[in-house]
């Protein structure tokens, strides 16, 4: 099977979409034709990963609906069923992953980490294109009921978010800070995802913009 009898199949792409995160405002002009959802200041887009076949993946664009005789809510649908599976979600301690990623380091340093806290990382088990994560709210409910607590959401790079306990962290004014701080020094055009923070809320199962007060 060629590359294109596979993309123009349903059949054969359908387990290998997934839901990718970036900001809408940098990336308005080039996402016009591709399948995507606005959700707050970010575009949620579908990819199709085709590494198995050995050639590229591809975003998904509008004419691959008729082609596939599939509507953008069935699309979006299996994105959300590939990319948020027990088998793709990756929960570690920041601490795991400070070796391999600097902008972790400046979380440390701002003394973010404290005997009562936990500052989790969430993203998928590739850490690529993982801040989709931000909204799996299956996942942030079960973090959020864990720690009982509403939930704060750090765009560390469109690969994975920052998770804090809300009530540990009230001041949403300086993790944005810190957010743009890492954004400016660490993270490349290519992976800078938002300068805001987010919050999810517990009873709610809502996310939304976190508004420094």
């Amino acid at each position: 099977m060629n590359e294109i009898s596979i993309t123009m199949n349903w059949e054969s792409v359908k387990k290998n979409i997934f839901l990718r995160l970036v900001n809408y405002g940098m990336n308005r002009a080039n996402i016009e034709k591709k399948a995507y959802v606005k959700f707050l200041n970010l575009a949620i887009l579908l990819y199709c990963d085709c590494r198995k076949w050995g050639f590229d993946g591809f975003y998904v664009d509008m004419k691959h609906l008729p082609i596939w005789d599939q509507g953008l809510k069935s699309i979006f649908q299996a994105a959300l069923e590939n990319t948020y599976c027990k088998n793709n979600v990756f929960v570690t301690h920041i601490n795991n992953l400070l070796p391999q990623n600097a902008a972790y380091e400046l979380a440390v340093d701002a003394e973010l980490i404290q005997t009562k806290t936990e500052v989790i990382v969430l993203t998928n088990k590739a850490i690529h294109f993982g801040a989709a994560m931000l909204l799996n709210i299956t996942e942030l409910k079960r973090l959020a009921d864990q720690f009982g607590s509403d939930l704060y959401l750090l765009p560390s790079s469109v690969h994975e978010i920052l998770v804090m306990c809300a009530d540990q962290y009230p001041d949403v004014f300086f993790l944005t800070e810190m957010v743009k701080e890492v954004n400016n020094e660490v993270v490349s055009r290519e992976d800078y995802l938002s300068d805001h923070v987010y919050h999810f809320d517990r009873k709610k199962c809502e996310v939304t913009l976190a508004v420094p007060v």
